[in-house]
Formats: structure tokens, C-alpha cells, sequence
């Protein structure tokens, strides 16, 4: 007897899903089956197993978003927020030399613990103002949907973590230190340097396309809307940030210090030269 004979008409029709459910709807398997019917059955549901978030946001990101906000937009979101938090506050960490006061194990022991409480921040301020200059592109999505849609673009940035513990590793305490003027890295930090700053760009590009393609979802309206209700609201954080920066060096009356981290140091023309030869 045919495999589709035993199946009522509106399990057969449950198949044409949506998209977003095509990656989280299950072939049902009906109680009458025969031997052979039924190990074909379990084969069609375990080849329909919801992917995991973690996975099909990597490629799936529309379709992805819509499933973790129909089911929860506030799934794994302080998780999310560690791996934002860690490496944002890295990164600030190394802007302002915070090596000169405290060692790489206290920066490192710093920064997994405030990590969850700044990405959370950092996530709800930029939802925020996406949210509020969203309605002027006819955006419908909440609050709660845009920081989802945020929160989940970050799961690139995973890769991250060890790309840092790995640069802590080979430069330890001076990797938050500023460097002196004429100070070389050697022939294998600068390879090193190369391969890192690479692989940050490409985790940066993709992180991007996977949020503008869930904030376009979230906010039912084309990427092209989305990219505009990006750089509207960076122009805006950018804008402020500038004049809060501009008041603060007004009232300390002093040019601020010019810093020189590992990073900045890569634009020196001779690191450059030094890489072109071991290479």
C-alpha cells in the first residue's frame, strides 16, 4: 500500500509550509504503518529536524529570525550579549591602553564578567534608536523583535573569542599597551596579525548581512530600507557621540593621547614591508 495512502489529506497538505517553517516543520508519522512505512516515516522526520538557531542563522538568517521570535525574541539574548559584550569591551580596552594599569589576566577576567551587562546595553540602545528611526521607513517590528534580530547577528562573532585569547597569547600584556613610536612587530606577529585582521573582516561583513537580513524581516520592509535605517541611525549615535567627545576634550582643556596598539601599529609603512617579506 502506498506511503501517502495511510496519510489524511491535511497532514499531506501540511507539507507545503511557509518559509520560516522550513526549517522547523516535522513530517508527522501516522499510527498505521507497517514496517517498512514506518522506518521510512522516521527517516522523513529526522531529515525535517529543526536546525538550530546557532547553525541556520549562519545561512538562513530570514527564515531563522522569524522562527526564535515567533517562539521567544528573547532567546539566549545574555548569551548573545556575552559574546557581543566580550569582544566589544576588548576592543574599547585596547583603544584606551588599559594595559599600562592592569595586566592581560585582569583585562581578560574584566571583560568576561561585564561582558553580559554591556552587550545586554549595548544591545538595547541600538534597538532602540533603530526602533525609533524605523517608523520613518514604515518599519512594524518592536522593540523586542529589532534587539532579537541584533542580538543574533552576533553569533559570528563566536569566533571571535579564541581569535583574541589567541592574540593575548602571542602578545600578552602589550597587545593593550601603546606602542612607541618606530617599535617593530616581528616577521611572525605581523603574519599573524594579517591572518587575524582578516578573519575579523570576514566575520564583521557577515554578521552585517545576516542583520540586515533579519531586521528586514523583523521590520517587514525591503534590505535596501534596512541598510538606510542602519546609517540613519549610526549617522545619528555618530553625530551625538561626536559632540559628547568634543564637550569632554573642551572641559579637560588637553588634546587627548594619541594611542598606538597592536592594530595601529599594522599601518606602520615598515610593519607592512617586514610582512611583504614573510610572506
Amino acid at each position: 500500500m502506498p506511503w501517502n495512502s495511510l496519510v489524511p489529506l491535511d497532514t499531506q497538505l501540511s507539507y507545503r509550509c511557509k518559509r520560516a517553517q522550513a526549517l522547523c516543520t516535522t513530517i508527522p508519522v501516522c499510527a498505521r504503518v507497517d514496517g517498512g512505512t514506518r522506518e521510512f516515516g522516521k527517516k522523513m522526520n529526522q531529515e525535517h529536524k529543526p536546525q538550530s538557531p546557532w547553525a541556520s542563522i549562519w545561512v538562513h538568517p530570514r527564515a531563522t529570525i522569524v522562527r526564535i521570535v515567533a517562539e521567544n525574541p528573547n532567546r539566549s539574548l545574555w548569551l548573545l550579549a556575552a559574546i557581543y559584550g566580550f569582544s566589544s569591551l576588548l576592543n574599547m580596552f585596547q583603544s584606551i591602553s588599559l594595559g599600562s594599569a592592569l595586566g592581560p589576566l585582569p583585562i581578560l577576567i574584566i571583560a568576561i564578567i561585564f561582558a553580559p551587562i554591556w552587550g545586554y546595553i549595548a544591545f538595547a540602545f541600538w534597538s532602540w534608536m533603530v526602533s525609533w528611526t524605523g517608523k520613518w521607513f514604515k518599519g512594524q517590528g518592536t522593540f523586542q523583535t529589532i534587539r532579537a534580530a541584533y542580538a543574533w547577528a552576533s553569533v559570528p562573532l563566536i569566533i571571535n573569542i579564541p581569535l583574541w585569547l589567541l592574540m593575548i597569547f602571542f602578545f600578552g600584556g602589550q597587545l593593550f599597551l601603546n606602542f612607541p613610536e618606530g617599535y617593530l612587530l616581528s616577521d611572525g606577529q605581523i603574519t599573524l596579525l594579517f591572518f587575524i585582521l582578516i578573519s575579523k573582516v570576514i566575520l564583521a561583513v557577515w554578521s552585517l548581512v545576516i542583520y540586515l537580513n533579519a531586521l528586514s524581516e523583523v521590520q517587514n520592509y525591503s534590505v535596501l530600507r534596512a541598510i538606510l535605517n542602519v546609517i540613519v541611525a549610526g549617522l545619528i549615535v555618530g553625530i551625538a557621540f561626536a559632540i559628547l567627545w568634543v564637550l569632554l576634550v573642551f572641559l579637560a582643556g588637553t588634546p587627548p593621547e594619541q594611542s598606538k596598539t597592536a592594530f595601529q601599529a599594522w599601518n606602520d609603512g615598515t610593519c607592512l614591508e617586514v610582512l611583504r617579506r614573510a610572506l
